[in-house]
C-alpha cells in the first residue's frame, strides 16, 4: 500500500510530467494543428512549470521539482522574440501607426470610433471593421481622406487601411489564400518617401490555413518593396511558426518583448472558455531600417483585443 508521502511524490512527478509532455508537444507543430495550438501556450507552460517547480522544491519533492524546472528551461528556450530588444529609434520621417482588431460585432461602435479618432494615428490598419465604425456618425471615413476598405452598408468590412497620406497599389484580399481577410497598399509620405503596408487577419491553427496565408505574403511584399510594415491578428503567439514564416517571406522582423493583446474566449464543444491570462496574437512586423521609438497597447471599447500603437521613423529611399 502506498504511503501518503509516496502518493504525494507520485502526484508531484505526474503533474511535472504532464507539463513536460505538453511543452515537448509544442515543438512538434509541423506535425499537426493540435501540436501547433499547444505551442501558442509555451509561455503559459513555462510559468506554470516554474511555479510548480518552486512549490515542489519547498515540499522537498526533488524529482518532480527537477522535472518541472527542466520544463521551464525547455519552454523558455523557444520564446525567442520575447528576449529581443524592443526599441531601435533609427532616423527618418516620424510616423504613427495603429493596428486594431475591432471585433466584428462590437456593441460600442460610437465609443470605438471616438477612441480611434482620438489616437490620431497617421496610418490605421483595422480588422473585423464594422460599417458602423467606418461610416457611422463621427466614423473613420470622415477622419481619413485615404482609405482601402470594402464597401459596406452595415456589414462587417473586414481588414482595412486608413491613411492621412495618399495610398496607391491598393488591393483587398477576401479569401483564405491570403488570410480570411487582408489589405495591401503603398503610402506616399511625400519627399520621395513611400511605405508598403500589409494588414491581415489569419486563420486559427486548427483551420490548417495559416501557413498557406503566411507564404502568400511573400509575393505581396515583393510588389510593395521596402520599407514595409506588416500588421495583423495572426491568431498565433510571437514565437509561433506562422509569425516566423511571415517575417521571413516579407523580409521583416517582429517587435521584441511581450504585450497582451487578446483576452477573450475560446470556443469549445462544452461552450465558451475564458482566457484568464491573455495572449499576444496581434503583431506588427517591420523591415530593417524602420526605427521604432515606442510601442504601447491601447484599450478598444467593445473589443476583446487591445490595439498596438507605434511611434516610428521611416527612412528615406
Amino acid at each position: 500500500m502506498t504511503s501518503g508521502a509516496g502518493l504525494l511524490a507520485i502526484l508531484a512527478f505526474g503533474a511535472a510530467a504532464v507539463l513536460f509532455a505538453l511543452t515537448l508537444a509544442g515543438y512538434a507543430g509541423q506535425w499537426g494543428p493540435v501540436f501547433e495550438s499547444i505551442a501558442n501556450f509555451r509561455l503559459h507552460l513555462a510559468v506554470a512549470a516554474g511555479v510548480l517547480g518552486m512549490v515542489l522544491g519547498l515540499a522537498r519533492q526533488r524529482r518532480g521539482a527537477g522535472l518541472a524546472l527542466l520544463t521551464t528551461l525547455i519552454a523558455a528556450a523557444g520564446l525567442g522574440p520575447l528576449f529581443d530588444p524592443v526599441e531601435r529609434p533609427g532616423t527618418g520621417r516620424p510616423l504613427t501607426l495603429l493596428y486594431a482588431n475591432l471585433h466584428d460585432h462590437n456593441p460600442e461602435p460610437a465609443a470605438l470610433a471616438a477612441m480611434l479618432r482620438a489616437a490620431d494615428a497617421d496610418i490605421l490598419i483595422t480588422s473585423e471593421t464594422s460599417g458602423a465604425v467606418a461610416d457611422g456618425p463621427g466614423g473613420l471615413a470622415a477622419t481619413y481622406p485615404y482609405r482601402l476598405v470594402k464597401p459596406g452598408g452595415g456589414e462587417v468590412l473586414r481588414t482595412a487601411i486608413w491613411s492621412k497620406y495618399p495610398l496607391g497599389d491598393g488591393v483587398l484580399y477576401l479569401n483564405n489564400t491570403v488570410a480570411p481577410t487582408g489589405a495591401a497598399a503603398t503610402a506616399d509620405l511625400g519627399g520621395g518617401v513611400t511605405l508598403g503596408l500589409i494588414g491581415g487577419h489569419f486563420s486559427r491553427p486548427f483551420e490548417r490555413l495559416h501557413m498557406i496565408q503566411a507564404e502568400a505574403l511573400g509575393p505581396i511584399a515583393a510588389k510593395l518593396g521596402h520599407p514595409l510594415i506588416v500588421a495583423g491578428d495572426f491568431n498565433a503567439a510571437p514565437w509561433s511558426r506562422v509569425v516566423a514564416r511571415a517575417a521571413e517571406v516579407t523580409g521583416t522582423r517582429i517587435l521584441g518583448g511581450y504585450r497582451i493583446t487578446w483576452k477573450g474566449r475560446y470556443q469549445t464543444p462544452l461552450g465558451p472558455l475564458p482566457e484568464p491570462l491573455g495572449h499576444q496574437i496581434d503583431h506588427v512586423l517591420l523591415s530593417d531600417g524602420i526605427g521604432l521609438v515606442s510601442v504601447e497597447t491601447l484599450y478598444l471599447p467593445g473589443s476583446d483585443h487591445l490595439a498596438l500603437f507605434l511611434h516610428l521613423r521611416i527612412p528615406a529611399p
